[in-house]
C-alpha cells in the first residue's frame, strides 16, 4: 500500500488511498488495553518478585546527575517490599557490547577476568571499547603504552592475548591511551565507535544501588531497607536464595551479556529462563524499553514465567494513552517538533485521522516551509534528501512533505507552520537574536525557534483545545535565547490543564524542556519513554506490553 501511493501520481486518487488506509487503522490507534497490575499479586509475602526498571542514567566519575528515573520505581518497589515481598530489580544501562552467555557459563575463568576488569573499572568500559578495535589499531595504542616491549611480539590477529594487556594496565593509562588514540582522525574510521564512545560513559548499575539504597531509606519513619547488589546478573542465584523478606536485589546490567538484545531468539529465550529462576512473580515499570521486540526480559521474561503485569509507572503510561488513543475529547491538537522529518513522518500520517489542528514546530518545520516555497536560508532542513524507510523502500522527503500536507488537507487537519522565527548566524547563545517579520528567514541566519507571533498563535490554539499531545521541542531549547518557544508551550499546556485540558507530553527532548522551566508537573502527564510514546502515537503495538496480562 505504500508503495501505491508513493507511485500514484494524481493528486485525488492519493488521498483516496490514504484515506482508506486510515480508517482502516483508525481501530488499531485505540487498540491499547489496559493492564493486571502490582495491586493484582496476592500473595507478596515471602514471594521474590523480577521487577524489571528502566535505571537507563547518566553517571560521570561514579555521580549520577539526574535520579528521576530511579524516584519513579520507588513506588513500585515499595508495594512489594511493604508486603515482605523480596524484590529484584533488573535493568540495562548504555549499550555495551556485552559478551555471550553460552560462551561464559562453562568458563568460569574467563567469565570472571571479564568482571573484575568491569569492577576494577567501575564500569568506565574502557577494555570493551579497546577490545572492538582491530589487531593493527590495538598494537599501535599498546606501543604508546607501558607495556609495548611486550607487545611487539604479539600478532596482529585477533586472539592472541593484545586486549588481555590492555586490561592490566592501570585506569589512568587506559584513559590517557584511548584519548590519545579518539584525538586523531580515528573516529571517521570506525563508525561503530563513533555511535557509542564506550569508555566515556560509566556502564555499571553499582552508583545507582547506593542511590536506590540512600531514596528508600530516606524517610526515618518507614522500615529500613536492605538494597543488595550482584556483579553478575546471570549469575546470583546464591545471593537470590539468601535475601529475607522486604530487602531488594538489584543485578548488574543486563546488556553485560549482548544476550539481552541479541537478535537471535535462541540467545535472548536461554537468559529469560536463567532470570526466570530468580523469581516467582515477574512486573514490567520499563516503559522506556516498552517498544523493543528483542529483549529478554520485557518480552521473553513473562512470556516463559506464564504472566506478567505492570508497576505503577507503566500503569500510569498505560491509562494515559488509552485515555488519548480512545474517545479523546475534540477538539484535539498535536504538536510536533524535533529535528527530522523521516523520523516523524510515521507519526504524523498516521495522526491526521485522530487529530483536528496541527502545529509544527522545530527544525522539521523548515523543511515544511521550504517545501511550500519559503525562504529558510541556513535553517536545518532536509529538502533534496531520501531516506530507506523500513519495507526497503527509497522515500524522497519533498515528496512526502508535500503530500502530506494534501492529505492533512483532505482529513479537514488545520496545519500551522511558524509565522515568524528567533534566529542567528550559528547555534550560539547571543544577546541580539534576529526576529523575523514573516516566515521567511534571510540569508546567512538560521531558524532555532519559533518567533513571538507564532508563540501567540501556538498558545491560542492550545487554549482552544480540549486534548493536546505534544512531541519535540520548538526549537534549541538548551540553549536560553532560543528556549522561550518551548517553554511556552508547556506553560500554556500546564494553564490548560488546570481548566481540564487533557494534556500529554510524550517524552523524550520536549519532557526535557517541560522540566526545565517546571510545568511538567502541571499537566496531566509526561512520558518517561521518547521512542515509546512515538511508537504509540503511530498506531504500533508495544511488544513489552503487549506480553502482559490483560486486565479482565
Amino acid at each position: 500500500k505504500r508503495k501505491s501511493i508513493s507511485t500514484i501520481i494524481s493528486i485525488q486518487p492519493t488521498i483516496e488511498v490514504f484515506i482508506r488506509k486510515g480508517q482502516n487503522q483508525r481501530a488499531h490507534m485505540s487498540s491499547l488495553k489496559h493492564k493486571r497490575s502490582v495491586d493484582d499479586i496476592w500473595p507478596v509475602s515471602r514471594k521474590r518478585v523480577l521487577l524489571r526498571v528502566d535505571f537507563n542514567v547518566e553517571i560521570n566519575n561514579g555521580v549520577i546527575s539526574r535520579d528521576r528515573r530511579i524516584r519513579a520505581a520507588i513506588p513500585t518497589i515499595r508495594r512489594i517490599t511493604d508486603q515482605g515481598g523480596i524484590c529484584i530489580l533488573m535493568s540495562h544501562m548504555g549499550r555495551p557490547t556485552g559478551h555471550k552467555y553460552n560462551v561464559l557459563k562453562t568458563d568460569v575463568t574467563k567469565r570472571r577476568r571479564y568482571l573484575n576488569i568491569w569492577k576494577d573499572e567501575k564500569g568506565a568500559g574502557y577494555t570493551v571499547y579497546f577490545s572492538l578495535l582491530s589487531g593493527e589499531i590495538k598494537k599501535k595504542i599498546l606501543g604508546w603504552s607501558s607495556v609495548a616491549t611486550c607487545a611487539a611480539d604479539l600478532p596482529e590477529v585477533q586472539g592472541t592475548g593484545k586486549t588481555d594487556l590492555f586490561a592490566s594496565l592501570s585506569n589512568a593509562e587506559k584513559k590517557s591511551l584511548l584519548k590519545r588514540f579518539q584525538n586523531g582522525d580515528n573516529k571517521n574510521t570506525f563508525p561503530h565507535l563513533r555511535q557509542y564512545d564506550g569508555y566515556h560513559d560509566e556502564l555499571t548499575l553499582l552508583p545507582v544501588a547506593t542511590r536506590l539504597d540512600e531514596l528508600l531509606n530516606a524517610d526515618p519513619s518507614r522500615p529500613p531497607v536492605d538494597v543488595h547488589f550482584a556483579e553478575d546478573c546471570m549469575n546470583a542465584e546464591d545471593m537470590v536464595a539468601s535475601l529475607l523478606p522486604g530487602q531488594v536485589l538489584l543485578l548488574e546490567n543486563l546488556r553485560f551479556y549482548s544476550d539481552e538484545n541479541s537478535l537471535i531468539d535462541s540467545e535472548r529465550i536461554v537468559m529469560a529462563q536463567r532470570l526466570a529462576l530468580y523469581g516467582d512473580y515477574f512486573v514490567c515499570d520499563a516503559f522506556g524499553t516498552s517498544h523493543r521486540r528483542n529483549s529478554a526480559t520485557t518480552v521473553e521474561l513473562p512470556s516463559i514465567m506464564g504472566h506478567g503485569c505492570c508497576g505503577y509507572l507503566l500503569k500510569k503510561e498505560i491509562e494515559s494513552y488509552v485515555d488519548l488513543l480512545g474517545d479523546t475529547p475534540r477538539p484535539m491538537l498535536a504538536i510536533i517538533g524535533g529535528a527530522k522529518v523521516a523520523d516523524k513522518i510515521s507519526l504524523l500520517e498516521h495522526i491526521l485521522r485522530k487529530i483536528d489542528t496541527l502545529i509544527i514546530g522545530g527544525a522539521i518545520a523548515y523543511t515544511f516551509l521550504k517545501v511550500a516555497g519559503y525562504e529558510i536560508a541556513n535553517s536545518f532542513n532536509e529538502t533534496g534528501q531520501s531516506f530507506i524507510d523500513k519495507y526497503g523502500e527509497k522515500r524522497n522527503i519533498d515528496e512526502l512533505a508535500q503530500n502530506f500536507l494534501i492529505k492533512a488537507k483532505a482529513c479537514n487537519v488545520e496545519v500551522l507552520l511558524p509565522v515568524d522565527h528567533v534566529c542567528h548566524t550559528s547555534c550560539e547563545a547571543t544577546d541580539s537574536p534576529l526576529i523575523t517579520e514573516t516566515s521567511n528567514i534571510p540569508s546567512g541566519y538560521m531558524g532555532l525557534d519559533i518567533g513571538p507571533r507564532t508563540i501567540e498563535l501556538y498558545r491560542a490554539r492550545i487554549s482552544q483545545s480540549k486534548s493536546v499531545v505534544w512531541n519535540g521541542p520548538m526549537g534549541a531549547y538548551e540553549i536560553p535565547t532560543y528556549a522561550t518557544g518551548s517553554f511556552s508551550i508547556a506553560k500554556e499546556m500546564g494553564d490548560g490543564t488546570q481548566e481540564g485540558l487533557l494534556s500529554i507530553i510524550g517524552g523524550g527532548a520536549s519532557a526535557d524542556a517541560a522540566r526545565m522551566c517546571g510545568h511538567a508537573s502541571r499537566v496531566c502527564h509526561v512520558s518517561s519513554g521518547g521512542a515509546a510514546s512515538l511508537d504509540l502515537l503511530e498506531g504500533k503495538v508495544l511488544p513489552g506490553i503487549d506480553a502482559l496480562d490483560d486486565l479482565e
